[in-house]
Order: structure tokens, then C-alpha cells, then sequence
């Protein structure tokens, strides 16, 4: 399977917007931009993308940028792939033609159809909550590493 850009910048950008907007304070595109690296421009197409799939929320004024529309908990992988390529997660089937349709007809039913009913429960089963969580005790056992000096 191969993940677009849009797709991985997206997942980055929704889970930045998580992590720094802190008790509510907007995260503006440049810092996003400037701490993942992403275009301006091609963040501000991803942003409007979450958007409209109300999974975040603009903010004008001289406090605005972006925070999260919903609680974290309730905010899916599959929501937010879907929200930016709903092609990523859709059903997988042979579409040749075959002299043997059955045989085709039986890879798709035993194992395409499997493998993307799978795919999308996985990232129906895995909230944005628990991807920050679990970044963010990453970053403070990073920093939490004792030094050694030689």
C-alpha cells in the first residue's frame, strides 16, 4: 500500500495541532509548517481538507490558527484518512478479466475483501487520543534519558 503525502503530511499535522494547542490556544500554519517541515502552501490544502471534514476548526484573529473540533477520543484514523484520501482505505478487489471468474471471485471474497474490512477496523479502532498520548510519552522518555559524559 502506498500512502500519499497528503495522507502522511495530514496524519502529522492533526496530531501537531493535538499536541501543541495547549488549554485551547490555537497552532498557527507557520509553526506546523516550520516544526514538520511541510510547505505553507501545501499544509494550508491539508488543513482545509480537516476542515471540512470538521475534524479541525480555523480560528481568526491575532490569536487564530487551528485547534482540534472534537474530542480527541472521538476522532478515528479512518476519519482522518477518509477526510483526506478516501481512496486509501477502500475495498481492495481484482478487477481483470479472467476466463475463470470464479477463481477471481474467490480472491476477492477470501482475501481482498478480508484484508480491507481489516484495514479500515484497525484504523476505526485507533483514536487520535491514543496516538498523542503515545507521542507524547515518547518525546518525555526522550528527554527524560540520562546523559553520559565520556
Amino acid at each position: 500500500m502506498k500512502i500519499s503525502t497528503k495522507v502522511e503530511f495530514g496524519i502529522i499535522a492533526i496530531i501537531d495541532i493535538a499536541t501543541y494547542s495547549k488549554n485551547g490556544s490555537a497552532v498557527t500554519t507557520p509553526e506546523i509548517a516550520k516544526r514538520q517541515n511541510i510547505s505553507k502552501k501545501y499544509l494550508e490544502q491539508i488543513l482545509s481538507c480537516l476542515s471540512s471534514a470538521a475534524l479541525v476548526r480555523g480560528q481568526k484573529g491575532s490569536n487564530g490558527g487551528y485547534v482540534i473540533a472534537k474530542k480527541y477520543s472521538d476522532i478515528t484514523f479512518k476519519d482522518i484518512i477518509n477526510a483526506l484520501d478516501v481512496s486509501v482505505l477502500s475495498d481492495v478487489y481484482f478487477s481483470t478479466q479472467s476466463d475463470n471468474e470464479t477463481i477471481v471471485t474467490l480472491i476477492n471474497q477470501k482475501l481482498w475483501d478480508v484484508m480491507s474490512g481489516y484495514l479500515q477496523k484497525y484504523a476505526d479502532s485507533i483514536t487520535l487520543e491514543d496516538i498523542v498520548e503515545s507521542y507524547k510519552e515518547s518525546t518525555e522518555s526522550q528527554h527524560s534519558m540520562p546523559m553520559y559524559y565520556i
